[in-house]
């Protein structure tokens, strides 16, 4: 093609037609060019498909993570929610006339004072953030509601972790300097046979007896109770986070799932 061309233009000289030379030399210059920008344009298309495909790869994972910590926050927000009814449960025999029946409560004290760590997946997004692949999202919607999503999943978990400390400082340090926990292994049959003796029935009662007057002694301690208190106090401000969070997941995963189907 390079020679047909070049024969091209010798003829014209020799010929000495130059106004038709300079007018193929033009032409054949805007061919080059035109080549050229198609060639580009080519490039640019293979490059918009990789991106496209990298893309998309990320937006299936967010999907799978957004799922993922969907469940989390319903299972944290029904956890929650037995917590408060434990508490108030408690708050309700503090002022009983009749103390002697704490027992009745035991089975309430597993909600009330364990604490669950919240673990957030975040791994698709931690990674488009930190590779700088977060702006290969063409849908700026999706990108401003993933990153408000992360805002309020940093300012729920920086809230948590006050509470964790209210939660170990007013529940767990006065469980533990009060309750004799050995004393409860004589009253659950599952943890008795730990025991390598017999009890007889008359020890057995002492430790029970022993047992509940720590839980009593437990229950009336000032600072065990404000603890309790603090669970009711901010639970509702809790539970307004943890559900605002699944409306902003379900809006993504939405959004996600469109983007998806439009490919």
């Amino acid at each position: 093609m390079i020679k047909f061309f070049r024969r091209i233009r010798q003829r014209l000289l020799s010929e000495n037609k130059f106004s038709k030379y300079l007018l193929y030399a033009i032409g054949e210059i805007i061919l080059v060019v035109i080549g050229i920008l198609i060639a580009l344009q080519i490039n640019n298309w293979n490059e918009e498909r990789k991106e496209r495909t990298i893309e998309l790869s990320y937006l299936n994972r967010l999907v799978i993570d957004l799922e993922e910590n969907k469940t989390l926050w319903q299972k944290t927000l029904q956890r929650k929610k037995k917590q408060l009814d434990a508490a108030h449960i408690f708050l309700n025999f503090r002022f009983s006339k009749n103390q002697d029946t704490i027992i009745k409560i035991l089975p309430h004290f597993q909600n009330l004072g364990t604490w669950k760590d919240i673990n957030i997946n975040q791994v698709t997004f931690n990674e488009m953030v930190s590779s700088g692949s977060l702006n290969l999202i063409s849908n700026d919607s999706i990108k401003i509601k993933l990153l408000n999503l992360d805002k309020l999943y940093k300012a729920i978990l920086n809230n948590q972790d006050v509470l964790k400390a209210e939660h170990n400082d007013r529940l767990h340090g006065p469980t533990m300097k009060i309750i004799n926990t050995s004393n409860a292994f004589v009253i659950d049959p599952n943890q008795r046979n730990v025991i390598k003796r017999k009890l007889p029935q008359e020890e057995m009662g002492i430790y029970f007896n022993q047992f509940q007057r720590d839980l009593i002694t437990l229950i009336n301690d000032k600072e065990f109770i404000n603890g309790i208190v603090g669970i009711t106090y901010n639970a509702q401000s809790q539970f307004r986070s943890f559900e605002e969070a699944l409306v902003r997941i379900n809006d993504v995963i939405v959004l996600l799932k469109k983007e998806l189907n439009n490919d």
